[in-house]
């Protein structure tokens, strides 16, 4: 079960990446590709990351270098995280993003180290 859980957590805040790039201000490095690979995708579930995967010969190599980078900050997140995802969402069932909802109602009971890799991969996925 803990490895679901972690591995949910990981395709969640990768499909984020995705779209919060593509509604950020007219800004990130996925933005074009999305727009141009990805058009008439709806977001949510993972679609948009979906699309970028299957079309990842196109994607052009500053979204790529995102990508790699938050999949880095991700790794990072599954490792602090598992406990504390085993300890509050194991009951939860898969899908939707419910596990996800369950780690942001925990939020404040989660691990110091869980918090510092969220709060880092923020911070980096915006570019501070």
């Amino acid at each position: 079960m803990l490895k679901i859980i972690s591995s949910v957590i990981v395709v969640l805040a990768l499909g984020s990446l995705a779209q919060a790039d593509h509604h950020e201000k007219g800004e990130g490095p996925c933005k074009k590709d999305v727009e141009t690979l990805c058009a008439g995708i709806e977001p949510g579930e993972g679609r948009i990351m979906k699309c970028l995967k299957e079309n990842d010969s196109k994607v052009s190599a500053e979204c790529k270098a995102k990508k790699d980078m938050m999949k880095k900050h991700f790794k990072e997140i599954k490792e602090a995280c598992h406990e504390d995802a085993e300890k509050f969402c194991s009951d939860v069932k898969q899908g939707k993003g419910r596990i996800m909802k369950c780690m942001k109602k925990h939020k404040a009971e989660l691990s110091e180290s869980c918090k510092k890799e969220i709060d880092e991969a923020k911070a980096a996925k915006k570019g501070k």
